[in-house]
C-alpha cells in the first residue's frame, strides 16, 4: 500500500497544483493519483484541462524546464492515462479515495499504452503534439462498447 491516510493523496495533489512536488517524487504512480483525484471531482473534460496545465507548470516552475526549448509534455500519453483512469474510477464506486489511489497507483504499468500503441506511433512528434489515435488496439472498443460519451476530450481525432 503506497498511501495510508487520504491526507497523503490530498497533499500530492496540492504539492502538483503549486509545482512543489520534487521531480524524484513525480512517477508513473503519482501521475495516475493526481489524475484519479481530478475524475473524482471533475468530468474528463475538466480534469484533463487541470491535469495538462498542471503538468506544463510543473515541468517549467518546478522542474525548471524551458518549454520554449524542449517540450517533455506528451499530449497522446496524457490523454490516454486520463481516458485510462476515468474508465477505471466508476468501476471502483463505494471505494474511497485511498483505496482508488492504492489501486491506481499499481495497476498499470507505465509501457501500457504499448498494449494499444507501436512505439513509433506513440513517440512521434505527432502524438507528442497532439493526441492520436491507437494504431494496434482500439482502445474505445476493447470492452465491448463504443465511447460515445459528449465531452470534447473523448472525441479528440
Amino acid at each position: 500500500m503506497k498511501y495510508k491516510h487520504e491526507s497523503e493523496v490530498i497533499d500530492l495533489v496540492r504539492s502538483f497544483e503549486d509545482a512543489t512536488v520534487r521531480h524524484d517524487d513525480w512517477k508513473h504512480a503519482e501521475h495516475l493519483v493526481v489524475a484519479l483525484y481530478y475524475l473524482t471531482r471533475h468530468d474528463l473534460d475538466t480534469a484533463y484541462e487541470k491535469m495538462r496545465g498542471g503538468i506544463l507548470n510543473l515541468l517549467e516552475n518546478a522542474f525548471k524546464v524551458d518549454l520554449k526549448k524542449e517540450m517533455p509534455y506528451h499530449e497522446t500519453i496524457t490523454l490516454f492515462w486520463m481516458r485510462t483512469v476515468a474508465e477505471f474510477n466508476p468501476s471502483k464506486n463505494g471505494a474511497s479515495l485511498l483505496e482508488k489511489a492504492n489501486e491506481v497507483a499499481c495497476k498499470w504499468d507505465k509501457d501500457y499504452p504499448l498494449t494499444f500503441y507501436s512505439r513509433e506511433l506513440l513517440f512521434s512528434d505527432e502524438a507528442r503534439r497532439r493526441f492520436v489515435e491507437p494504431d494496434l488496439v482500439d482502445k474505445s472498443v476493447r470492452n465491448g462498447s463504443r465511447n460515445s460519451g459528449t465531452n470534447k476530450v473523448s472525441k479528440i481525432k
